[in-house]
């Protein structure tokens, strides 16, 4: 899987790679006599950011040089499919206005046509405006936290725990872009709540489990009446699930696998908090994400509350959990004035209400594939429990 998950996005970037290849070659007369200058340099941008990503990954430095370079590479591919459909469309206009209009003379060698001319302005305003969105979201974008504050009301919770919060972060990817710096500023917010109970819905670290230390020594430093409860997400497997869950259980941590338990028992009976596998964990020969065994640990007369990396788990037990708490989409990440994430994905931010299920999915605290956030700062949500 950690295979696939670096050679789909190599495969993408080759595909764009050649659309912005097949356009400078054609809309620049210069750009036309240097094709393989052209080519090389295209070329040169995924093999230096593979380069990069390898010496960060094993010698642990040029972090800005690779974030520079993903984001050039991220604003060209971003900007090649509108290049692409402006393509399309100009040949398309063109081919109807030959067959209603006179031929017309073909400009001096080594000048633009009409329809170069387009083609470079609205080229060049789409690389402009996708830099412009991925050089802010890489700068600013990706450190706007926001605390959003979320009342649930808990049918069964006992009065004398109205009131109780949960902290909720979700996608951390402790890793190359999240780092010491970006760790701190987030859980900075956290603590600024004063939660009774802390939880994490997932993807601890990213992939290099040499980053599994850092984040279990910051969770375990945070202070919480009820400690810190996670559950497992897709990027803990690609890591190293072992590593990751020793790390985190040695720091503290409570990572709750398929598994359940009472918090505040003495408070009237307290409720239920289950946390499930991540679903993906078949892949790796784990049993997926269950909820039965989960359930058998806890009072049935309590109510329960579950932590789930993929949002789409509820469908598995719509009505069985009186709210789950979920993340994995990041908030689709890169919103360029719309959610492209809504086109494919049921659950992507915010609150949902599934077949007596309140699902609530977190916007998450770091980033995937570019280091970079729009229209989806990270997010802290302060849950606050009310009986009903």
């Amino acid at each position: 899987m950690h295979s696939l998950s670096f050679l789909i996005p190599l495969l993408m970037s080759i595909g764009l790679m050649a659309i912005l290849y097949r356009w400078a070659t054609r809309t620049f007369p210069a750009l036309a006599r240097r094709r393989r200058t052209v080519a090389l340099a295209l070329g040169g941008l995924i093999g230096g950011q593979l380069l990069m990503r390898a010496v960060v990954s094993h010698l642990h430095f040029g972090h800005l040089f690779e974030t520079a370079l993903i984001v050039v590479l991220m604003t060209l591919g971003f900007a090649a499919l509108p290049i692409g459909v402006l393509h399309v469309l100009v040949a398309l206009q063109q081919r109807v206005f030959r067959k209603r209009s006179a031929p017309v003379a073909a400009p001096p060698e080594g000048a633009m046509t009409r329809r170069q001319v387009v083609e470079a302005v609205g080229g060049a305003a789409f690389i402009g405006a996708t830099g412009s969105m991925l050089g802010w979201g890489a700068v600013r974008g990706r450190h706007a936290f926001e605390v959003v504050d979320l009342p649930v009301r808990i049918a069964g919770l006992p009065r004398a725990l109205d009131g109780y919060t949960i902290a909720q972060i979700s996608d951390i990817h402790t890793g190359t872009y999240v780092g010491e710096r970006e760790l701190d500023e987030g859980l900075a917010r956290v603590r600024s709540l004063r939660p009774d109970l802390i939880v994490v819905t997932g993807d601890l670290v990213d992939f290099d489990p040499a980053y599994a230390p850092l984040i279990a020594r910051k969770l375990g430093e945070l202070t919480a009446r009820d400690g810190v409860h996670a559950c497992l997400g897709n990027h803990d497997y690609y890591t190293g699930v072992d590593t990751v869950l020793a790390t985190l259980r040695a720091a503290g941590v409570s990572v709750l696998v398929n598994e359940g338990r009472v918090i505040r028992a003495r408070d009237g009976g307290g409720f239920a908090l289950l946390g499930a596998d991540d679903r993906w964990s078949t892949r790796y020969g784990r049993s997926g994400a269950r909820l039965d065994p989960a359930l058998a640990m806890v009072p049935d007369s309590a109510p329960r509350i579950l932590l789930s990396h993929q949002p789409d788990t509820v469908d598995h037990w719509p009505g069985k959990v009186a709210l789950q708490l979920s993340g994995h989409t990041h908030g689709g990440q890169i919103n360029p004035g719309f959610r492209p994430a809504d086109l494919i994905l049921p659950y992507v931010a915010g609150l949902y209400r599934v077949g007596g299920t309140v699902l609530y999915v977190n916007r998450g605290f770091g980033t995937v594939g570019p280091p970079s956030r729009v229209g989806a700062p990270p997010e802290v949500t302060r849950i606050v429990l009310v009986s009903a």
